[in-house]
């Protein structure tokens, strides 16, 4: 959160904020909510709202170097976002810069301490820590699914989906995919290659991935250097996301040794 806060320009203060509503984004994105629930929601919306539209108008006349300033001067210039637009897009960096890569991170940590042996590897040869990235991407997907459109008919496999019909993509088990990936159930730091669509393809393809990238490679060459000793706390034990959209952590105690 504080990276991608710093990325769009948010004041320090406002970072916890920032997370409460990017968590109320995904809740709402993740279940059909009712009654008190999303009024709750909305009025979480509206907060957001009340704050990122001022931010808009106040980089017009005073420029900073940063995300917000970017947006807000393409809309003065007759560009094509809207104020809606340039809300949506404020909040989709605001969700997909943090709860995905925050995700990620503590998978990561996770594989690492269910396979030992990666772990030791990794502390033996950091130089792997971008393959690492990549197998962690595969092996335990932050984005499991997403949805998509059809614009015309579709016949797969004898079945055929209609036009304008949501289709579910399953990233996470296309990443487990046994016509794709040897062993697809291992976790292998050095997996080459690694043909994950964790990011997608095509038009469609992650616009942050260069960033999570940097930011899970970083981590853990940190975590590697700065502990000489890491596992999860089996007395407390770790709690997943109650999310069909998003698979990582709500809750996972460590125990580590500094190095």
């Amino acid at each position: 959160m504080t990276v991608i806060a710093l990325i769009l320009g948010v004041e320090p203060e406002y970072r916890h904020d920032f997370k409460r509503w990017s968590d109320d984004v995904v809740d709402f994105a993740a279940a059909p909510t009712h009654g008190v629930e999303r009024e709750r929601l909305r009025a979480s919306w509206e907060e957001f709202r009340g704050y990122v539209s001022p931010m808009m108008e106040a980089r017009l006349h005073a420029p900073q170097d940063d995300v917000v300033t970017l947006l807000a001067q393409a809309q003065h210039t007759g560009d094509s976002l809207t104020v809606m637009e340039f809300l949506n897009f404020c909040q989709l960096l605001l969700v997909a810069g943090n709860e995905t890569t925050t995700n990620l991170i503590s998978n990561g940590v996770l594989a690492l301490a269910e396979f030992p042996e990666e772990e030791q590897k990794l502390r033996r040869q950091p130089e792997l820590a971008a393959s690492a990235v990549e197998e962690v991407l595969r092996y335990d997907t932050p984005v499991q699914l997403t949805y998509r459109t059809t614009t015309r008919a579709v016949e797969i496999r004898g079945t055929t989906i209609p036009a304008e019909s949501k289709v579910a993509l399953l990233w996470g088990c296309a990443n487990r995919d046994p016509a794709v990936f040897s062993a697809p159930e291992r976790f292998d730091i050095t997996r080459s290659p690694n043909q994950h669509v964790a990011f997608a393809s095509g038009i469609h393809y992650c616009l942050g991935a260069p960033l999570a990238r940097l930011e899970m490679r970083l981590t853990m060459e940190t975590l590697m250097r700065r502990m000489r000793t890491l596992a999860i706390d089996t007395e407390k034990g770790y709690q997943r996301l109650d999310n069909p959209l998003l698979r990582g952590m709500q809750r996972m105690p460590l125990v580590f040794a500094p190095a």
